[in-house]
């Protein structure tokens, strides 16, 4: 902001040189009469401007340029240190970013690809899980991956917050329950409980701690993304996650060491027109061991075997399902009005059946088999003759 008012106060400036250097070239005579009117009108509009910005603002006054810096400003101008047209050359040019050779970055673009694939699935799932769960639309969007030095990340936290210290394993990787951490915006979860508990979710800035009620609602809130964070590494490594603890003093957090780099994955949500950000932590010690499993190469080598295991787990979780499975016995047909009048001790006539018919049973409503009636273990049962060739028509 102080940025963007400091151009905008060249440009004043340099628009009333312009004019009034005109009208000196057109006055030689007056020329010093038009210095001194050049010098007023300067602080005049400095004044105005900085008036205006100060309405603007409202109390954000740190935004906007003192007295004394308008006079270091005005006194620049003067003896020339300042050149308006390098300045605006300078804004419009290219910016370039100094690299700093004794701390290197230790992410490489293909990690922040590989990062940014798998938590963008995270953030797709996790976001249907907590609409389901809160009975609110909830978008989840990720929109940065950066790298720090996990000091730097400790200092900007508050001293209270609310933090989820997750455990993670990958046996293929020879990791074991390595930490992660994630950090959740306060406003956030305060209006994730609200809604839990039969709020609005428009809730206020609440500035005290979390008490222990607060902090098993939002356990239960940690705990529904590990499947999901478990099936976003799915595609490339078979990774587990377990929560813990919850952390809510940022400044006994033990993690990692402070000189340790960092990958931060930031994920915006918005429930119900409340915004905030989570931060997901992992340490680049863990890349060492888990990127040089995702190489292109090796992934493509490994396609088949993946693809195998994961339809078999898919195969697990279906035998895993319940089916309801219906003997038809008979039927017939009846008219509406028929149906209509029927009472209590009503007796309805089937369609006759031979003794050597086989009776149909039904998967979920659809035809699958054929079998004799009969009874095993005193219980009516059924034995399977045929199998339909015409399943689920």
């Amino acid at each position: 902001m102080q940025k963007k008012n400091t151009i905008c106060i060249y440009y004043v400036l340099a628009k009333n040189i312009y004019v009034y250097l005109f009208a000196i070239l057109r006055s030689l005579q007056l020329y010093y009469i038009n210095i001194v009117v050049i010098v007023f009108c300067f602080i005049r509009d400095l004044q105005l401007y900085n008036k205006k910005c100060r309405l603007k603002s409202g109390d954000n006054m740190a935004n906007v340029l003192s007295q004394q810096q308008i006079d270091e400003l005005l006194g620049n101008l003067r003896s020339g240190e300042l050149d308006i047209d390098q300045i605006e050359q300078e804004r419009t040019s290219q910016k370039v970013k100094e690299y700093d050779f004794r701390s290197p970055r230790k992410v490489t673009k293909d990690q922040i690809k590989y990062l940014t694939n798998i938590f963008d699935n995270f953030a797709r799932f996790f976001g249907m899980k907590l609409t389901s769960v809160l009975r609110q639309n909830c978008q989840i969007e990720i929109t940065h991956v950066e790298e720090e030095e996990y000091k730097e990340f400790n200092n900007a936290l508050e001293d209270s917050v609310l933090v989820g210290m997750m455990g993670m394993t990958c046996d293929r990787a020879k990791i074991e329950d390595e930490q992660v951490l994630i950090e959740i915006a306060r406003p956030l979860s305060f209006a994730v409980m609200d809604l839990l508990l039969g709020g609005n979710g428009n809730v206020l800035n609440i500035e005290r701690d979390y008490t222990d009620i607060e902090l098993s609602i939002m356990k239960y809130i940690f705990n529904l993304m590990t499947p999901h964070l478990n099936n976003a590494w799915a595609n490339y490594l078979e990774v587990e996650h377990i929560l813990n603890s919850i952390e809510t003093n940022s400044r006994i957090i033990e993690f990692v060491p402070p000189d340790v780099t960092i990958a931060i994955i930031v994920l915006e949500i918005e429930i119900q027109g409340v915004k905030g950000n989570m931060n997901i932590c992992i340490p680049t010690t863990l890349f060492e061991k888990l990127f040089p499993l995702l190489d292109s190469r090796n992934y493509n080598k490994k396609g088949d075997d993946k693809q195998e295991l994961r339809r078999e787990y898919i195969l697990n979780s279906l035998k895993r399902s319940t089916l309801n499975i219906t003997g038809v016995l008979g039927s017939t047909e009846i008219e509406v009005q028929d149906l209509l009048g029927l009472q209590n001790g009503d007796i309805i006539i089937l369609n006759e059946r031979k003794a050597s018919d086989f009776v149909e049973v039904l998967i979920e409503g659809n035809p699958w088999f054929e079998g004799t009636v009969g009874i095993e273990n005193k219980n009516y049962a059924i034995k399977i003759n045929n199998i339909k060739s015409d399943i689920g028509g």
